[in-house]
């Protein structure tokens, strides 16, 4: 319903992958038991697929999967999974933002890129490029780049 209401440009997403720890327990709520993975094991953590709007202030979870080990296997599994989901909403996914887990670099360049990392890699359904980006952790890595250097104190005390 919500996706019906977007124009065509508010539709073209960002993809953002996260992992979130939680408690390792069971719930018995609304006549279902919630916390257990597909095999019936307790979860320690949900893998959260959200989409971001390139144009628009539209933001959304659109999947969580239970989980409690997180492989580049299952995370390329659940990707797939949730690319169908929102090529058949109608959303075009441009980009795929992960963070710098070695579980991520693993789903990114084994996965995603064949081995070798490269910035972005061909949708195989539509053919259209997908970028792939890690905003957070770049500019913490050239901050941190520059700190360890100290760049910014030579350009300050000129």
């Amino acid at each position: 319903m919500r996706v019906c209401k977007l124009n065509q440009y508010q539709r073209i997403v960002l993809l953002i992958v996260d992992e979130i720890y939680v408690a390792k327990r069971t719930e018995y709520t609304s006549g279902a038991i919630q916390g257990l993975r597909a095999d019936g094991s307790v979860a320690s953590t949900l893998l959260c697929f959200m989409v971001k709007s390139l144009t628009g202030k539209y933001k959304d979870i659109v999947a969580i999967f239970p989980t409690s080990k997180l492989t580049a296997t299952k995370l390329h599994d659940c990707n797939i999974e949730v690319m169908a989901l929102l090529r058949a909403v109608s959303f075009n996914v441009v980009a795929i933002s992960v963070d710098n887990a070695a579980t991520n670099r693993k789903f990114v360049v084994d996965c995603l890129c064949g081995g070798t990392l490269k910035t972005h890699v061909i949708d195989p359904v539509t053919g259209q490029p997908l970028f792939l980006f890690d905003p957070v952790h770049d500019i913490k890595n050239v901050y941190n780049n520059f700190q360890s250097r100290r760049v910014f104190r030579k350009y300050w005390l000129v």
